[in-house]
């Protein structure tokens, strides 16, 4: 997915949520699932959709609690933007998208690189809601490493403050 499509898909998905819903599982963890899936890529895991999956896999979610169907609701949606914001995805990155999305939070692993790496770039954001993640519950030998890492929650912190100085730089600009 060229830079250009995957900028246009974060603007797609950020103009379309709420803003009563927040950061808490919007375009702020969005982004930083994008960043974890880029530290995480590799053995043949395909980044187009990593990078598709840190936009659409939250952006059907009804409310930043308890939302057992939002990753069904991802996958739906992704059907409606196919031809659209989709369009230079294959019928098999779709397919790995919409399994990505709809299982990412009641599947630990599903032995496809691809889609694993979808879920550990997500499980490492969770220091966002104060959830150390779990070594045991990666999907991915990297996600592993990187959290059990003493030195992961400074890590963690680290990223953000980078993340929070990039977004006040293009403001500035």
């Amino acid at each position: 997915m060229s830079s250009k499509k995957l900028d246009n898909l974060r603007a797609f998905c950020m103009n379309r949520w709420p803003e009563k819903m927040g950061a808490t599982h919007g375009v702020e963890h969005w982004d930083r699932v994008a960043k974890f899936g880029q530290m995480l890529c590799q053995g043949g895991a395909d980044m187009d959709v990593i990078l598709a999956f840190a936009y659409l896999h939250d952006s059907e979610r009804q409310n930043n609690s308890i939302d057992d169907e939002h990753g069904s609701r991802a996958s739906a949606f992704i059907d409606t933007i196919r031809d659209t914001e989709l369009r230079e995805l294959s019928d098999e990155q779709i397919r790995k998208l919409k399994r990505a999305c709809e299982l990412h939070t009641i599947e630990h692993r599903t032995g496809d690189i691809t889609i694993d790496t979808c879920f550990d770039a997500d499980r490492m954001d969770l220091l966002r809601v104060g959830i150390m993640p779990d070594p045991k519950r990666m999907a991915t030998k990297r996600g592993v490493e990187l959290v059990s890492d003493p030195y992961y929650e400074v890590y963690y912190q680290e990223i953000c403050t980078h993340y929070n100085q990039e977004n006040k730089n293009n403001i500035i600009k």
